[in-house]
């Protein structure tokens, strides 16, 4: 990912941003010091939730663990990043992301381990109607909201299923989602930039 420096400007207290279109650029502090402008894209669009947990009952599934998806393509890779309990970091993406004819379900790629849909997939699936073993064996899995591929019209996916995909979950942190490999937009909040210093009041000269 191309990261462009902005040192002058930071410095005099100037706030830079692109326009706000299908991408916007963010301001990020580097690890070095240095601010840096990235480029996020727009992945607002019509979503599903699901739900993946110990649970072997899915009783216990609910939003507060929940993964957002997108399903306006299936050759688009959704991929999202989280750290865990231990401070490891987590990237996971997936693509395929479809729903069932009779919109009870969806499917999906699923690639380990990056954020650009490489490598091998494993082949996932979520159903209102029923709670299944999900990969891994420890986890199960149940769709929670798919009003977007029931009734796309419908005002419960066009308000509320509708926005940027997202990871809610209570076991992570960090949590992050990308677009073929791209910081979605509306995952971080960057920081106000710092405000400029008032020049010092000049004492009036003695006539």
């Amino acid at each position: 990912l191309k990261t462009t420096p902005v040192l002058p400007q930071i410095l005099s207290g100037t706030w830079i941003m692109g326009l706000r279109t299908a991408s916007m650029w963010a301001l990020v502090l580097a690890s070095g010091g240095g601010f840096f402008l990235i480029n996020a894209v727009d992945c607002s669009g019509k979503l599903v939730s699901t739900w993946s947990g110990p649970d072997s009952t899915c009783g216990s599934a609910t939003g507060n663990n929940a993964h957002f998806w997108p399903i306006a393509s299936t050759t688009d890779c959704h991929g999202w990043q989280a750290t865990d309990g231990t401070g490891k970091s987590h990237d996971n993406s997936a693509k395929n992301i479809k729903c069932s004819s009779d919109g009870r379900s969806i499917t999906y790629d699923q690639y380990a381990g990056n954020l650009n849909c490489l490598g091998n997939a494993v082949a996932k699936s979520f159903h209102l109607d029923s709670c299944n073993q999900g990969v891994p064996p420890t986890l199960y899995d149940k769709a929670l909201d798919l009003a977007c591929c029931l009734t796309p019209s419908d005002a419960a996916c066009t308000s509320t299923m509708t926005g940027a995909p997202r990871v809610d979950s209570t076991a992570t942190t960090n949590e992050k989602v990308f677009r073929n490999g791209v910081l979605c937009d509306a995952t971080f909040t960057p920081s106000p930039p710092p405000s400029p210093t008032p020049s010092p009041t000049p004492s009036p000269t003695p006539s």
